[in-house]
């Protein structure tokens, strides 16, 4: 079986009503858009082929939409990994439709658990950062899922580029 590490890149990043801006923000959401977009072109230019997102809210659902973006232009793939079956069934009416677009686009959807569990997310975050070489996040310091994810990924030996210190610069 061939390794696909080395070629995938996983993303973890803040729910929306976690991120330091609101969604209604336009200017704040363009601008991580736009750097969503320039970290996944810059990671297909160094040989990513794999993009894995965690399908949560926010900076995940934002990543996944780059990711398809850039399938125009570059041969890339959007992996979606579900922590559990309906995650998305509570989602605000856009939230749940960016979801089902991305996840009906996807390339591969791996789901991994049948129900929700104390830990799913954790596992699902595991999950990714195994399955990887390269992390893009969006982290600014608070505990939560994010800061686990991103100390897994340090202690694992992933590549970490935080756009979060990037978008510091832009305000």
């Amino acid at each position: 079986m061939q390794d696909y590490r080395s070629k995938t890149c996983c993303f973890s990043g803040y729910r929306i009503e976690k991120m330091p801006f609101g969604a209604d923000d336009l200017r704040a959401v363009q601008a991580l858009e736009a750097m969503l977009d320039s970290a996944v072109h810059a990671a297909a230019a160094r040989g990513y082929t794999r993009f894995l997102s965690g399908m949560s809210t926010g900076f995940d659902l934002w990543a996944a939409e780059a990711v398809l973006r850039a399938r125009e232009q570059a041969p890339v793939q959007l992996l979606c990994a579900v922590p559990f079956d309906k995650q998305a069934d509570h989602y605000p009416a856009d939230w749940k439709r960016r979801f089902n677009h991305c996840l009906l686009a996807a390339d591969q959807v791996y789901a991994l658990s049948r129900r929700y569990y104390a830990g799913c997310y954790a596992a699902r975050n595991r999950f990714m950062v195994d399955a990887s070489s390269l992390l893009i996040c969006y982290f600014d310091g608070r505990p939560g899922g994010t800061a686990q994810t991103v100390h897994m990924a340090e202690q694992s030996g992933l590549e970490v580029i935080n756009l979060a210190m990037h978008q510091l610069k832009l305000f």
